[in-house]
């Protein structure tokens, strides 16, 4: 069924602290420099998905933050940007708000899970 497939796994974490330490080779300082790196970035690829166009940049910028996600170990947010990335552009502004308020909602999730892993020092 093609509607199950764009829906988003509802037991997906929030953050996968051990998908992160693996990709940064559990290096502790690397994984939360990247982590920082990836949460400065976060607002200016969300605000990439807001302002898109087209469907070349939906897509583009849906493709893009599913990426960096998976790098970080950001599970939920990388299964919605999926989902985003699937479905079809959504010219109509309001249309578009609604899908990326749950994808801000997941972002925000995944800042104070992450911060509260790797807390500023």
């Amino acid at each position: 069924m093609a509607s199950a497939k764009l829906k988003p796994e509802a037991d997906s974490a929030v953050f996968d602290r051990l998908g992160l330490e693996h990709n940064t080779m559990h290096d502790q300082r690397l994984a939360a420099e990247v982590l920082g790196l990836f949460l400065a970035q976060l607002p200016a690829t969300l605000q990439l998905l807001d302002e898109a166009g087209t469907a070349a940049e939906w897509k583009f910028a849906a493709h893009t933050l599913k990426g960096s996600c998976a790098a970080v170990g950001a599970q939920k947010l990388h299964n919605l940007a999926a989902c985003l990335e699937t479905l079809a552009f959504p010219g109509e502004a309001g249309l578009r708000q609604l899908r990326l308020q749950g994808l801000k909602v997941a972002a925000a999730e995944f800042a104070a899970a992450a911060r509260g892993a790797y807390p500023a020092g």
